[in-house]
């Protein structure tokens, strides 16, 4: 299936391509903008927070995505257990900003979340709301640093930086990319406010029917004991998805 948002989703779903030794960063983020572009899935899956102590809190997760002309839209739900229970609509432009608006059943109506919490923690997780945009490729500045091994694995060293309009919570993201398949394989970013690192880790690379996929991506903060998990059980690539999928209204749709 295809997981790219995320984590095991949005975040590394990726046609397959062979990479050219001498590719360029214009290059390079072009092919990520294409493969971003693609997008069109269902999934599910457990979001997990795993204390010091091993204590795990799990969480029942959807999530489908699709691009539409110029915006990637994300609904993401979570769904068990009933106290957690949240709707999610992410919007992603090419151009403008972002948008990340909320909502619960029976609701009145949806509220925006506000830029100032988009670094807040989703539940009690590490993944916060702006992880599910992933949209650091979109920045205006990117660096291609090099090219390293991660395990067995030749990857490119791509370093994100947000300016001038862009918006994030993180000063810098640093992604190595499969150079096969340009699926992250482990990226770091350092939140602005504090400096602390979070790491993300993506495991169970998978291919179907042409698409890359990672089964569940873990979140590690530098020096804070702790993890969080994304686990994809099941889902869809090419999911065919309708405009009617991500209708605001059902985010308080009863």
């Amino acid at each position: 299936m295809r997981a790219g948002f995320l984590a095991a989703v949005l975040l590394c779903a990726a046609p397959l391509a062979r990479s050219q030794p001498d590719l360029r960063v214009k290059e390079l983020t072009a092919r990520l903008g294409a493969i971003r572009a693609a997008t069109d899935f269902r999934a599910n899956g457990r979001l997990v927070a795993v204390a010091a102590s091993g204590q795990r809190r799990t969480y029942q997760i959807s999530l489908r995505a699709r691009w539409f002309t110029g915006a990637l839209k994300i609904f993401c739900e979570i769904t068990d257990p009933a106290p957690a229970r949240v709707r999610l609509l992410l919007e992603s432009p090419a151009a403008g900003p972002a948008s990340i608006r909320k909502g619960h059943a029976g609701d009145p109506a949806p509220v925006t979340v506000p830029f100032e919490s988009w670094g807040d923690g989703l539940l009690e997780t590490a993944f916060t709301y702006e992880d599910l945009l992933e949209n650091q490729f979109e920045w205006h500045k990117q660096t291609l640093t090099g090219e390293a091994s991660y395990g067995a694995r030749g990857c490119y060293v791509l370093k994100s930086v947000p300016e001038g309009d862009d918006r994030s919570h993180y000063s810098t993201v640093t992604s190595m990319l499969d150079r096969e398949t340009l699926c992250p394989l482990h990226v770091e970013k350092t939140v602005r406010a504090t400096g602390a690192v979070k790491e993300f880790i993506y495991y169970g690379l998978r291919e179907s029917k042409g698409v890359w996929s990672a089964s569940q991506v873990e979140v590690k903060t530098a020096g804070k004991p702790g993890s969080s998990l994304l686990i994809v059980t099941r889902g869809a690539e090419k999911a065919h998805l309708a405009a009617s999928d991500f209708d605001a209204a059902l985010l308080t749709k009863p």
